[in-house]
Formats: C-alpha cells, structure tokens, sequence
C-alpha cells in the first residue's frame, strides 16, 4: 500500500476515534523525541556473536534513540521510557545519562523514573561496556562509541522534555503470527506439564500497544513484543536495527517521516522477553527469506502489520496516576525464601558463564566446536585450556556447587572488583491500568509468565495489563526457570547467577510491587559500584592515514556499470573514500539518492532508507578504501533522472580529518 495512502489512514482514525476536546480533557502531558545513534561503520567488532572477525563494513538501517516522557498534569509524576537500536544498555550508560540530565533538569529524571531499554539487535556495534579485563570479554571500549549513545539517548530524551503537551495514551493488544519460534524447546519442555498445558504453546505471541494522541492527532507509537533481533546473521557486517529497526522505519514512514525531524511521529519496536525466542524460522540459522535482509523484512513486516492493526483500532484509554520504584540488588549472593523457590531458602551465585554458552545458540548460529549445549559436566581438558588462554583463575569449590550442574566456563562474580558487576537494577512502573516490569536480563518465555503472575498477585484489579520490558538499565544476561536451568541450554549455561536466579527476580518484583500497592517508598540500601572512568580505553581509530590511488582524489565517482534502470532494479554507485570511522560523529549522512526536477535535484533517500547500502572495501592499494552505495529502486519510482552522492571524511598525513563529497554520474530510470 502507498505509503501516503496508510499516513492518511492512520492519522485519519486517530483523529476521527479521538476528536471532541481532547486538548481540554486529556489525562496526560505526553512527549517524543527520536535522535541518530549510529555506531562507526567500518573495523569494528560487532555487538552480540561474539566473533572478533565480524568487523563493521558499511551500514544499511541507522541505529536510533526512541524517547517518550508520559507525566501527570500540574508538574504530578512523569515517566521516561527510550528504546535503543543497541544490544544492550551497560548500567553506566544509565548514570551517566542521568547525570547530563540531573545537570539540564535539576533531579526531575532519576534512577526511579528513566527506563532505558535496548531493542538487543546483533547488527549494531560493541565497544559502549566498561569492560574490567582486557581479554574481550566484552570487547573493547571506545569512549567515543560510549558518548555518541550517551549523548543521543539524552538528546532524545531532551527532545520529547520540550515536546510535552496534552494527550491521551490508547492501550491495546493483539498476536503476532509467524514472527518467531522456540528455539529451546529441549528446556522448555522440563517445565511442569501442567503448567505448560495453562498456555496455548512455548511462545508468548502477544504484542501490547500504547498510541499517544495529541492535540492535532497521533504523535506517536510503542510496542513490545519479544523475538530476538537476530535475523541479521553472525555472517552480517552491516549496521542494521534488525526486524524491530526495519519495522520502526516503516511505521514511521508510513506516518510522513522523512529524515527525522524534531517533530516527527515517532515509533518504538521495544523489546520485552524473547530469551528464547529466535527468528529465524528454519531452527539452523536461516529463514524465513533467501538471506538476511529478506528473513529481516519478513520478520519485522510481520510485527509491523499487527503494529498497524492495533494502533487503528485502539480504543481503551489509559487513565489514572503514573507511579514507579527501583531497587538494586546483589545478584552474588542473594537469600531467597521459600515463596519464590518452592524449594527451600536458597541463594544465588557470584556470576559464572557455562560450557553451554561457548556452544551457542544451534537456532541463532555461532558458538566454539569445543562446546554444545546441553553439557552438564565438566571437563579437566577443557578447564585446562580455559585458563591457560585467559590466565583467568579456577572457581573456588563453593561457586562450582552453587551453579551446579552447570560445568563453568570462566567465573566472573568474586575478586576484588569482580570482572562483571554483580549490581542489577530492576524496576516497576505504572501508568494508569498498565504495570510495566523492567529487567536488565533476557528472560525466557516460561520465566516471563512467572514474572508477570508474580506482579499479577500482588497488586489489585486496576492492574489490567502488565509488560515486561527486557533489557533495561543493565544487562545480566539470561533468566530462565529452575527446570530449564538443570538442562544446560544456551540460555542456561548464560543464566550468571545460577539455578534460583529467576526466584531472586521474582522476589524483587513482589517486593516492588507490594510497596506500590500500598504508596510505600522503596529504599535502595545496595550501591552500584560505578565503573566510569576506570575501564582500559582503546582508540575508536588508529590515526591511520586514508590512500588513494595514483591520481585518484577522495569523493571520485568510479564510472557505472549501468545507466538505465527500471523501477526495482539495484543501482550501484562507487566513491573513493575513507574511513568514516576515524570521526562517527562527523556525519549524518554517507549517502543520498537525488532526483533531477525543474527546481534542480531533489533529495529521495538518506542512507537512512531501508532501500540503500553503503559498504566499503578496500581499494587498489592496501590503505586506499572504496564506498558501494546501492540503492533498490523502489517499484513504485516515479521515472526520472537520478544520481547517487557520497559524502565521507578522510585523515590525511597531517592527522587532520578532510571532508569531502562525490557525486555519481546521472542515470535514468524508467517504468
């Protein structure tokens, strides 16, 4: 459908359903603000796989920041909630936006009241986590790539603090078909079988939807829904937010977004709890397209048709007071009662990653040969070479019975500092009828449905809709159930805390929840133990000087390959470069596509476009880069002439940075 034709639908039964006043009667103060995150897009190592080859080459979807501020009128409670197109939120990305933010708004967002959730995509770029140790266990940190997310989640966050305005805020709620599967079913089966038998199968389907509605009509849209945003494989070396990125772009088009203006409609895939959830259909790491793009088209259009569906006819408003707490907790060692285990008074452990997290996901790709899931005992060889590689001291006996049965691939909860933070933060918070239950983890599917019954207990009826947002404010990799646990499944082997860590979830929730029912403050009485300033640093860029080939100038168009086109075709355009790397910040753009009117050229596509690539290679000589731009033509193209622009930066012998742009020679288009 055109993309005009679905903005008029859209926004015309918002206005229709919403009309009457709504400015005078709306029950909140609502705001949206959107801002370009983009990692650097070439020599990197990619966040989520782990493989130290799977280096930046290019971009296809810009990675952003998704800002909404929801507040009670006559300065009551106001709440923030920003979905990142990043794997993950390092807590320290949290009190460091807090703290530009306490500087600009004087203690008006803390800790309590900023959800900051990463949607998980694998296509984005490492190097934001602190890391304690320098042997890549979470890879290099850049304090550029650290500042670039810092400064656009704040900006964002900004952005929709100027936006607020009166509005309503719409709830609603529908299935999502064919966009995910259970990739661990060998562990979900180990749950009770009754109370497998209360769910209609081993995925949770549902997607909840809030539409804020301004004055003057929609403003903006966000969901939650859990798969893993892996459809672009461990073999991609492209920048891209995955199916929830491909899925936000379209919604937002569709709503007349162009280039990601302030006052743009805004609209956030988020994440929620798809610890075991993949996306790709076949089980074997493909599907369900030809490649990667098409199986994240697929995937995110499918979320995207369900987004569509419920934001239309989206009819209950939420209504009454916003509310929140948080509190820290001590993961490594953690009493937890009898009410949450089943079993007894039990702890948690100081964090230990198993055998069966070096083996990968099968469903999901990756992993070392060495290893499977699955494994429960422990070898001598293998711990043998574990430490030799990583000089990394064995678990102490005690460690070793807490994660039983997981045989530990290195330990990372004791010393002094631990190499991990054993400090997590979890939250709960409320706007009207909705509850939304943070966690800095990826929960599985059968951990998530005790999270929520856990919640569901402990407050009254006005509860009518609770949703775990994952991923937030932290990242302590995987919750699953105690059963899970026992088989040693990827995401066992990558629950740090041991067995009953889900217990210690459910504990913190209940408590949470408790005192929100009853208008009790929570006192955090743990503290973060802030690793800011302390972690090694590593230069984003190695100062290497930019070639070119003799007589070559940066920004040089090559010739093209082809000058006509017909609507669908992929044109291809190549520049002489340089490493856009050197400064990320530099640019908002690497690409443009150019139509040629009466006025002059006109500008139909940014890099921003799920329609255009840019990848480099390496050029004639080994320091010389080479920029591809294609660009799928869309089918419903307007004939024309176009061309293709460049714009890049390249680090000259003096060390200076040079900017530069290049310009394609013309090519038609015809129907």
């Amino acid at each position: 459908m055109n993309h005009l034709i679905i903005k008029c639908l859209l926004t015309l039964v918002v206005v229709v359903g919403t009309s009457g006043g709504r400015a005078e009667a709306a029950e909140y103060l609502i705001g949206r603000g959107m801002t370009d995150i983009t990692g650097p897009a070439f020599g990197i190592q990619m966040w989520g796989f782990g493989r130290e080859d799977q280096l930046t080459e290019g971009l296809h979807i810009r990675q952003r920041a998704r800002a909404f501020i929801i507040a009670e009128p006559d300065d009551g409670k106001r709440l923030v909630f920003v979905s990142a197109d990043i794997g993950s939120i390092e807590h320290n990305i949290s009190l460091e936006v807090l703290d530009r933010l306490k500087a600009r708004y004087q203690g008006l967002y803390t800790l309590d009241n900023v959800i900051l959730s990463a949607t998980h995509t694998h296509a984005g770029v490492g190097g934001h986590w602190h890391t304690r140790v320098e042997l890549g266990l979470a890879g290099a940190f850049y304090p550029e790539r650290f500042e670039r997310i810092v400064e656009g989640i704040v900006d964002a966050i900004a952005a929709a603090h100027d936006d607020l305005q009166p509005g309503d805020i719409l709830i609603n709620k529908g299935d999502v078909e064919g966009a995910g599967a259970n990739r661990s079913m060998a562990a979900y089966e180990q749950n009770p079988a009754e109370e497998r038998a209360r769910y209609a199968g081993p995925m949770d389907k549902e997607m909840t939807l809030l539409s804020f509605v301004g004055a003057d009509g929609p403003v903006g849209m966000v969901n939650w829904f859990a798969v893993h945003p892996t459809s672009m494989t461990y073999d991609n070396k492209l920048i891209s937010g995955d199916h929830k990125g491909y899925a936000s772009l379209a919604f937002e088009k569709a709503m007349g977004v162009q280039y990601a203006s302030a006052d743009d409609f805004v609209a956030a895939f988020a994440q929620s709890t798809p610890g075991d959830i993949t996306p790709n259909l076949n089980l074997n790491n493909t599907g369900p397209g030809r490649d990667d793009f098409e199986s994240t088209a697929i995937i995110g259009s499918r979320q995207l048709a369900v987004a569509r569906d419920l934001f239309e006819t989206a009819e209950e408003p939420l209504s009454g007071p916003i509310d929140y707490r948080q509190l820290y907790v001590d993961l490594s060692d953690l009493d937890v009662t009898d009410e949450f285990t089943g079993a007894g008074a039990k702890t948690t452990c100081p964090s230990a990653y198993g055998y069966s997290f070096a083996g990968g996901s099968t469903e999901d790709g990756g992993g070392h040969f060495l290893f499977r899931e699955g494994m429960t005992e422990s070898r001598f060889y293998l711990d043998f070479l574990i430490g030799f590689l990583t000089g990394a001291p064995a678990p102490t006996d005690d460690v070793i019975e807490c994660h039983t049965p997981k045989p530990i691939l290195f330990e990372t909860g004791t010393g002094t500092p631990p190499l991990q933070s054993q400090i997590r933060s979890i939250g709960l918070a409320r706007i009207g009828q909705l509850v939304i239950l943070t966690v800095p983890a990826e929960v599985t599917t059968m951990a998530a449905r005790r999270l929520k019954e856990t919640v569901r207990a402990e407050v009254r009826e006005w509860a009518s809709h609770i949703v775990i947002a994952g991923y937030v404010n932290g990242y302590a990799g995987y919750v699953t159930t105690p059963e899970e646990y026992l088989v040693q499944q990827y995401e066992g082997g990558h629950t740090l805390h041991g067995q009953w860590t889900l217990a210690a979830y459910r504990q913190t929730a209940a408590t949470l929840a408790r005192a929100m029912e009853i208008g009790e403050p929570i006192e955090n009485t743990v503290i973060y133990d802030d690793w800011r300033g302390k972690a090694p640093e590593t230069a984003l860029h190695d100062g290497g000087v930019d070639g070119l080939a003799e007589g070559g100038a940066f920004g040089e168009a090559l010739p093209l390959g082809r000058t006509t086109f017909a609507p669908g075709d992929v044109a291809l355009a190549q520049f002489r470069s340089g490493n856009p790397t050197a400064d990320h910040d530099a640019l908002s753009a690497f690409a443009e596509i150019e139509r040629q009117t009466e006025d002059g050229w006109e500008k139909v596509a940014t890099d921003g476009d799920w329609e255009t690539k840019i990848r480099w290679r390496k050029g004639e000589e080994d320091s010389e880069l080479i920029a591809q731009v294609t660009w799928e033509t869309p089918k419903d193209l307007l004939p024309g002439v176009y061309r293709i622009r460049h714009f890049g930066l390249a680090t000259v012998q003096s060390g200076d940075h040079k900017r530069f742009e290049g310009t394609s020679a013309s090519f038609q288009v015809d129907n």
